[in-house]
């Protein structure tokens, strides 16, 4: 959820054109409906996160991080898969050429990995904080 509401919020950043970088990203919302880039992106971080719950259980016997020290190692194992993820759809062309612009001006694999990277923080916070409260 995190995923896609933060591609529905990079999409309208990217219609105010304010932002030469993320104006990059243009031509990949151009011929999508907001809600289908969303789940786009969400589908894209759940595979990947899938890979690193199970490399989490595998390597510090937890799945999902209860605390700050285990966020930290979730992480560390986020990051490299993240950028691997982000090498892969920009090698394969996984959305077609609409991200040749943002790749060539901001480069493959660092962006990828800290938008992934900033949806499990988020996602830790929402869960550790807000969702216990309900």
């Amino acid at each position: 959820m995190v995923s896609l509401f933060s591609d529905i919020v990079l999409n309208d950043i990217t219609s105010s054109g304010k932002y030469d970088s993320i104006n990059t990203l243009k031509p990949y919302f151009k011929n999508k409906y907001v809600l289908e880039a969303g789940v786009y992106a969400g589908l894209t971080v759940l595979s990947c996160l899938i890979v690193v719950l199970i490399l989490s259980q595998k390597i510090f016997n937890f799945y999902v991080p209860d605390n700050f020290s285990q966020l930290i190692n979730f992480l560390l194992i986020a990051y490299p898969l993240g950028y691997y993820y982000d090498y892969l759809i920009y090698k394969h062309k996984i959305f077609g050429d609409s991200l040749d612009e943002y790749y060539q001006k901001l480069g493959v694999g660092h962006w990828g990995a800290l938008a992934f990277s900033f949806s499990i923080i988020i996602s830790f916070i929402l869960q550790k904080y807000f969702i216990r409260l309900i």
